[in-house]
């Protein structure tokens, strides 16, 4: 039995998919998160084989998230379902871990494809995004690469608003640790203000 989770801030899209591959014979939905800290937790408590994650959720982005359950015992296999097709968004995720990258504008059969390409150890990536990884891969790295997974975590919630007690509270450091991130990330981004800081994350796709 391939057992799958699905993570996705939309419940209509989790049961959406859900249906779709119960289909499958042999395919079984052990668990669905709304958001990507709740997929981490999940996969830790179900191992699936395959989790498809959205890249715009709450909490924990989907490149974060990727990077944390690629990190997990079992490794988890990762087929990306985003309706985001461009070129830093689509490496950010492979070279986080994902295994494939579908399109949410993909039809029914391309997913299930998608999910038995990754199932055979093999990597896939939806057409419409082919163009977009490969002018990623030949210009080199977006300057969100260039930053720590835990940069990233504390860049994505900056720029959503929070402030720094609220960010240490959440990923349970201190002020001062959120302060030194904080000075890190404007120092590799090259910009001097949390206003700035936000209109990069929202162009690479760390935000909407």
């Amino acid at each position: 039995m391939v057992k799958l989770l699905i993570a996705d801030d939309h419940a209509v899209v989790r049961q959406g998919l859900r249906s779709l591959l119960a289909t499958e014979t042999g395919w079984e939905v052990v668990a669905e998160a709304c958001d990507g800290l709740e997929a981490v937790h999940l996969s830790e408590a179900h191992t699936p084989d395959i989790i498809i994650v959205d890249l715009t959720m709450p909490n924990l982005g989907g490149v974060e998230a990727i990077s944390r359950l690629k990190s997990q015992k079992g490794s988890p296999a990762i087929v990306v379902l985003s309706a985001k097709e461009d070129e830093f968004s689509v490496s950010d995720a492979m070279h986080a871990g994902a295994s494939a990258y579908v399109s949410k504008g993909s039809s029914a059969d391309e997913l299930k494809f998608a999910i038995k390409a990754v199932l055979k150890g093999q990597t896939y990536l939806s057409p419409s995004v082919c163009g977009a990884y490969l002018k990623a891969e030949s210009g080199g790295l977006s300057p969100v690469q260039e930053l720590s997974s835990r940069e990233r975590e504390v860049l994505k919630l900056l720029a959503e608003g929070k402030p720094n007690r609220d960010i240490a509270k959440f990923l349970h450091i201190s002020p001062r640790t959120v302060d030194s991130h904080r000075a890190n990330i404007l120092k590799k981004l090259g910009v001097n203000s949390n206003a700035e800081l936000t209109q990069v994350a929202i162009r690479y796709g760390v935000v909407s």
